[in-house]
């Protein structure tokens, strides 16, 4: 077999697994809402973490495409896709949150876009109910400071007391290690800054990121 054939049996290959797998997300995701519609009003917060880590798994998945045997996912893409699944989960309208994402744009790693889609999904919803106050805005943005950094801010336009329960701050600190992130000190009150390491595309798998092929 030549290697022209290998290299298109394993894009195929990937391929396929890929849509199984963000099929399967989707899957997951639709039976995880439908229960929650079926709960009385004041009990579908119940399923609102769930879903929330589902939706932002899902998210890598869900907007990644394959192209010579790797998968593709742009980091911008991906902060723009949860932010949007995040909103709409905590039912806040789409003027209330202002999302400003870098003119250029980067690859990253699969494994590493998953992280950062939990990390976001343990975060952002306090700041979310935060905004969905009367008077609330919240401003995400990221900024690529430089090649290997991505840094991340969050706050609310005026001033608002932010409620993070425990599981969220435990499950935050958890992948805030894997994103091998630090919190700005310098942070003012209400805001949040953090620079998050970005694995370098060498280091990816087959399953890994990188820039598309022409």
């Amino acid at each position: 077999m030549s290697s022209i054939a290998t290299l298109a049996d394993n894009d195929e290959f990937v391929r396929e697994l890929h849509h199984r797998v963000k099929n399967n997300f989707q899957t997951i995701a639709s039976l995880i809402h439908l229960q929650k519609r079926m709960l009385p009003p004041d009990r579908r917060g119940e399923a609102r973490f769930v879903e929330e880590q589902v939706q932002c798994m899902a998210a890598a998945y869900r907007i990644a495409t394959v192209a010579d045997g790797i998968v593709q996912l742009a980091l911008r893409d991906l902060v723009s896709d949860v932010i949007d699944e995040l909103r709409q989960i905590a039912g806040v309208n789409r003027d209330r949150v202002n999302v400003e994402l870098p003119v250029n744009d980067c690859y990253i790693h699969m494994d590493q876009a998953v992280s950062m889609g939990l990390y976001l999904g343990v975060l952002v919803p306090p700041y979310l109910d935060a905004a969905g106050a009367p008077g609330g805005t919240l401003r995400v943005a990221v900024a690529l400071e430089e090649p290997s950094y991505a840094v991340l801010s969050i706050a609310m336009v005026r001033e608002a007391a932010i409620e993070s329960n425990p599981l969220r701050r435990r499950l935050a600190a958890a992948f805030m290690r894997q994103l091998s992130a630090e919190v700005d000190p310098a942070t003012e009150p209400g805001a949040l800054r953090v620079r998050i390491r970005l694995l370098p595309l060498e280091a990816a798998s087959f399953a890994g990121l990188g820039p598309k092929s022409a």
